[in-house]
C-alpha cells in the first residue's frame, strides 16, 4: 500500500494547480482501455476526493490522500482474469503511475504506515469547524407574506480569534418585486461573502459596532487628552444607540446620513461635524485593523451659520481690569495682553514667568492638567513692564501662600475657568454695562489689538499660538520672526493698557463697583 504526500512549496490552497494536475493524471490513467471495469467506482472516489481537497482550504501543507479519502490503494498483484471472463486493471501498473505521477509533481511517496500525520487545526482542540462554503443564499418571503429576505452564511473571528460560521439575514424588497429581482438584489452580498473566502481568517476580522467602539476607546481615546474623551465619549454613546448591535461592515452610507439627519434635529450645526469627525476616526481605525474594507464617505451635513465672534473693546479691558483688585486685575490684563487660551491662563504655574516673558507648558481642563491644544500652543510670550510688575505681586502672594500655579483656590488647586466665569467676570460685565462674553472675548480682543497696533501679522500668530496665519508668503516663507518684534508687540500692548486702565479709574461707576461687591480702585491705591 503507498500514501502519496504532498511536499509542495507553497501554500496548499483553492485551485490549486499542482494539486488540481495531479487528479487530472490519475483520472486520465484511469479511464484507459484496461480499467474499464474499475472507472466507474475509482473515478468517481477520485473525482471525489478532487472536490473535497482541489476546491477547498487545506489547513497543513502534509496531507495525503486516498480513492475515498487520502490513501491510494496498490496492492500488488497482477492482471487476472475475473469470474466473468473480464480482464481487470494491472495494479502494478497503477503503482508505479502513482510514484511517477508524484516524481513528476514533486510530491514524495512514503510507506504507508497505517495512520495518518494529525492535521493541525482547531478541531484537534475538540472544537467543531465549519468547512468554508461557496455562498449562493437564499430569497424567501416573511411570515406575513410582505417583504422578501435574503439569507447566507459567513465566516468571522470571534473574541478568542477562533473561525465561526455566522448566518445573516437581510430585508430586499417589498413582496411586490419579482423573486428574480429581489435575488438579484441579494447578489452583492454574497459577492462580497465570496470573495473573502480566499483570504485567510485573520485578514476577515468581524465585530458588532458595539464591540468595536469599546476596542477604540480602550485602544485609542485613552491617549488623547482628557477634554478630547468628554467630548468624544457623547458621541461614542449616540453611535452605540444608533448601530449597537449591527456589524460594523454592514454600516454604509445611507446608515451614516440618517444618523446625520437625526442628529441635526437635536444637536447644533457644529455639534454634528463633530460627531461626523468621531465617526470618521472610528472608521479609519477600523479600516487600519481589517474590520472594514473601506472608510464611511463624507455625508452631507447641515450648513454651520456664519456668526460674527463675540470680543470685548479696548475701553471694555479698560473698565473691567480697573474695576477689579488684586489676584483679579493681574488675571484679567494678563489675559488681554497675552491672548491665552482660558485653559492655559488657569495652568500657569509660578515656574513659567521670568523677568521678561511666561512660557506656556501646560493646560488646565476641569481641574486636570494636559498639554495645550495644539503644538503651537507651546510658546514663550514677552512681557510688558507694567504687567512682569502686577505678575511679580502676584508670584510674591502665592509664595507666602505656598501654591505651585500663578491663580489658585484657597487650597491650592488651579481656579475651574467655568465657575470664575459665572461666579466673577459675568456678574463684572452686568454691572460695568459690557455686552456678556466669555474668555475667549479676551483672545479676540488681543488678536485685533495687536493688528491695530502695527504689529506684523507672523508676530501675532506666533503669540497666538496659531499654527498659520492664511498667507501662503507668510506660512510658507516667513520664517520664526525675531524675538525682539515680540518684545516690541508686548511693549506697544502693554502702554495702551496702562493708559486706558488709568482712564477708566477715573470713570468708573462708584455705583457699578458697589453693586459686585469690590472696594473702589482709587481707595485701594490711597491706602
Amino acid at each position: 500500500m503507498t500514501r502519496v504526500e504532498s511536499r509542495c512549496s507553497c501554500e496548499v490552497r483553492p485551485g490549486c494547480k499542482r494539486l488540481s494536475a495531479w487528479w487530472e493524471m490519475v483520472e486520465s490513467a484511469m479511464s484507459g482501455n484496461d480499467w474499464r471495469t474499475w472507472q466507474p467506482d475509482i473515478g468517481s472516489s477520485a473525482r471525489n476526493a478532487k472536490r473535497a481537497f482541489g476546491s477547498s482550504p487545506i489547513s497543513s501543507r502534509r496531507v495525503g490522500w486516498t480513492a475515498n479519502s487520502r490513501v491510494i490503494n496498490a496492492p500488488s498483484a497482477v492482471a487476472t482474469e475475473s469470474s466473468s471472463g473480464r480482464r481487470k486493471p494491472n495494479e502494478n501498473y497503477i503503482a508505479r503511475s502513482a510514484d511517477t505521477f508524484a516524481t513528476e509533481l514533486g510530491l514524495e511517496v512514503i510507506p504507508d504506515s497505517g495512520t495518518l500525520p494529525e492535521i493541525d487545526s482547531t478541531a484537534r482542540n475538540g472544537e467543531s469547524v465549519s468547512r468554508r462554503r461557496f455562498q449562493r443564499g437564499s430569497v424567501y418571503l416573511n411570515k406575513t407574506k410582505t417583504l422578501w429576505l435574503g439569507m447566507y452564511s459567513e465566516y468571522i473571528l470571534d473574541s478568542y480569534g477562533v473561525e465561526k460560521r455566522a448566518r445573516r439575514q437581510v430585508v430586499l424588497s417589498p413582496a411586490t418585486m419579482t423573486k428574480r429581482k429581489a435575488r438579484s438584489l441579494l447578489q452583492p452580498h454574497l459577492d462580497r461573502v465570496n470573495s473573502s473566502l480566499s483570504q485567510a481568517a485573520r485578514e476577515r476580522k468581524s465585530a458588532t459596532v458595539d464591540a468595536f467602539l469599546s476596542i477604540w476607546e480602550r485602544d485609542y481615546l485613552s491617549i488623547t487628552k482628557p477634554s478630547t474623551q468628554s467630548s468624544v465619549k457623547s458621541h461614542l454613546k449616540r453611535l452605540k444607540a444608533a448601530w449597537g448591535g449591527r456589524d460594523i461592515r454592514q454600516v454604509d452610507a445611507g446608515d451614516l446620513q440618517r444618523l446625520v439627519s437625526t442628529a441635526n434635529q437635536e444637536l447644533s450645526p457644529k455639534s454634528v461635524s463633530n460627531l461626523w469627525g468621531t465617526i470618521n476616526l472610528v472608521w479609519q481605525a477600523a479600516f487600519a485593523q481589517k474590520y472594514v474594507e473601506a472608510t464611511l464617505p463624507k455625508p452631507k451635513l447641515p450648513p454651520r451659520p456664519k456668526r460674527r465672534a463675540r470680543f470685548f473693546t479696548l475701553a471694555d479691558v479698560g473698565k473691567i481690569v480697573a474695576a477689579s483688585v488684586e489676584e483679579h486685575a493681574v488675571f484679567y490684563w494678563l489675559a488681554a495682553e497675552s491672548g491665552l487660551r482660558a485653559g492655559e491662563l488657569a495652568g500657569a504655574k509660578l515656574t513659567d514667568v521670568t523677568s521678561d516673558r511666561i512660557t506656556v507648558n501646560q493646560s488646565i481642563w476641569h481641574g486636570k492638567e494636559q498639554s495645550p491644544k495644539t503644538a503651537n500652543s507651546l510658546r514663550a510670550l514677552a512681557l510688558s513692564p507694567q504687567l512682569t510688575a502686577l505678575l511679580w505681586e502676584q508670584m510674591a502672594r502665592q509664595k507666602t501662600k505656598g501654591h505651585e500655579f500663578l491663580f489658585s483656590t484657597s487650597s491650592g488647586s488651579p481656579w475651574d475657568m467655568n465657575a470664575y466665569r459665572k461666579r466673577k467676570l459675568l456678574p463684572l460685565l452686568t454691572a460695568l454695562g459690557i455686552k456678556q462674553a466669555g474668555f475667549h472675548a479676551f483672545r479676540h480682543f488681543n488678536v485685533s489689538f495687536l493688528d491695530s497696533l502695527r504689529v506684523p501679522l507672523k508676530t501675532i500668530q506666533e503669540r497666538a499660538g496659531h499654527a498659520l496665519t492664511g498667507s501662503f508668503t507668510l506660512d510658507v516663507y516667513g520664517g520664526q520672526p525675531e524675538w525682539s518684534r515680540n518684545v516690541e508687540a508686548a511693549e506697544k500692548a502693554g502702554a495702551e493698557l496702562a493708559r486706558v486702565v488709568e482712564e477708566a479709574k477715573n470713570s468708573v461707576s462708584l455705583t457699578a463697583i458697589k453693586e459686585i461687591g469690590l472696594p473702589s480702585p482709587n481707595r485701594e491705591a490711597a491706602a
